[in-house]
């Protein structure tokens, strides 16, 4: 048999708990039990999962400390609170809901009134622009019409307009085949007129071109007699300077000489005058000296 869907697995537990002890009691229960069937209907599949679940509860309640089991409470009280909170607040939504489809059912209606007077209006639109079209369609066909033989008057004399000119074009065609062979002649003239100057021109320039090879082959020459006169005057030139640089030296040279010939005949004299001089001092000295001897041995004789 099928569970109700509001069965929660705790409302077996009293019951499941009394038949194990009912079980465990008795013997060659286990053995009856492994001759059934082996396979299970979904309602023992489904006993047995909770007796396995209420198993694992007992065991987790059996091996729970105190704390574990505070804890334990304290958090299912909280999701208890949770879940009171959560049904206020799910309340307090509905109810908003409740309000917005109230809201959203009148802007549904004043947006459907709005659109039938807008499909009055557009379909008013519609037959005032069909009666409007089969107006301009009558218009139009009697302008076509009118336009139709206008056309056609000036039809016809743009045909004869266009016969007056293509004949108008013919004449100047011929007229033109005429200019256009004298231009042909008049342009062939002047073509040998210009080859004949350019062959003239390339003459005048060839002979050009040998005058001015020789004028350069000339000016080269000078220039390379130009470059070894140069060569030569500076040539010169150092040899001149060499030569006054030499002259001026030998000057130099005999300048000093005659400088010291001078020094050495200046210092001859005065040595030969300082001689002179120290010898009349010794002369006199001596002949001073005679004088002073003499007059002591005239005073001695006496």
């Amino acid at each position: 048999m099928d569970l109700p869907e509001d069965f929660q697995p705790h409302q077996l537990i009293p019951t499941s708990s009394a038949l194990l002890r009912a079980l465990k009691k008795r013997a060659g229960v286990g053995d009856a039990l492994s001759s059934l069937q082996s396979s299970r209907s979904p309602a023992v599949i489904q006993m047995v999962s909770c007796l396995e679940r209420h198993r694992e509860q007992v065991h987790k309640r059996l091996t729970t400390t105190v704390e574990e089991d505070a804890t334990n409470r304290d958090h299912h009280a909280l999701l208890a609170e949770r879940r009171e909170k959560a049904a206020a607040e799910r309340l307090q939504l509905e109810h908003m809901l409740k309000l917005q489809r109230i809201e959203m059912a009148k802007q549904i209606g004043a947006l459907q009134a709005a659109y039938d007077a807008a499909a009055a209006e557009l379909a008013e639109l519609r037959g005032s622009a069909a009666a409007e079209t089969a107006a301009t369609e009558s218009e139009a066909l009697a302008s076509t019409k009118a336009n139709t033989g206008a056309f056609a008057a000036e039809h016809a004399i743009l045909a004869e307009q266009l016969e007056s000119a293509h004949s108008e074009l013919m004449a100047l065609r011929s007229d033109n085949r005429a200019a256009a062979a004298a231009a042909r002649k008049a342009r062939k003239r002047a073509e040998q007129d210009c080859e004949a100057a350019i062959a003239e021109y390339d003459a005048e320039l060839t002979a050009r071109q040998k005058e001015y090879d020789q004028a350069l082959a000339a000016y080269t020459e000078l220039q390379d007699q130009l470059k070894k006169n140069l060569s030569e005057v500076e040539a010169l030139k150092a040899e001149r300077l060499a030569h006054e640089e030499a002259v001026r030296a030998a000057a130099a040279s005999k300048k000093r000489e005659e400088i010291r010939s001078i020094r050495i005949a200046a210092a001859a004299y005065a040595i030969q005058n300082a001689y002179k001089v120290w010898k009349k001092r010794k002369a006199a000295e001596a002949k001073k000296a005679s004088a002073k001897g003499s007059k002591a041995g005239k005073g001695k004789k006496k």
